[in-house]
């Protein structure tokens, strides 16, 4: 698969996100901040207890070797799934995700930057750098009515 279908499958995955945010928030005032994770994850689950009973492409027994700290996705997700549905009513879908990016992108900025969790190492460059520059300053303007508010 090329870079540009990547690149283009995850422009799309990032589009479908940003309805996640208003759709648990809508939940949340039915059922509650925490009910309303715990039914996005039991959905989820669902889904993919079927796709891996349909393609049987792994084997789930090898999770007894992996290390605890490959372990930890389901709670990260949980964790922004959870600030995600909390914050989109009160900053707005556009601040959430733009905020959400910065952080990922400083993470991942470091992640690649000294190779943690087993990735190829990255070295940080000038773009790179700018590039989370300009995504700090969109983070400022986007919110800017909303930190004014407040």
């Amino acid at each position: 698969m090329s870079s540009w279908m990547v690149v283009a499958m995850m422009v799309v995955s990032g589009a479908i996100m940003a309805f996640q945010a208003p759709i648990n928030a809508a939940l949340r005032g039915h059922v509650g901040t925490f009910e309303s994770s715990l039914i996005s994850f039991c959905i989820g689950t669902l889904a993919l207890i079927a796709i891996v009973a349909a393609t049987r492409e792994g084997n789930l027994s090898h999770v007894r070797n992996v290390s605890w700290w490959q372990l930890l996705g389901g709670l990260i997700g949980a964790i922004f799934v959870t600030t995600t549905l909390l914050a989109a009513p009160k900053i707005g879908v556009t601040g959430m995700i733009v905020a959400a990016l910065a952080g990922q992108m400083t993470a991942a900025l470091l992640i690649d930057q000294f190779g943690w969790l087993g990735v190829t190492r990255k070295p940080v460059d000038f773009h790179r750098v700018a590039g989370l520059a300009l995504l700090v300053v969109s983070v400022a303007l986007i919110n800017w009515n909303s930190w004014k508010r407040a």
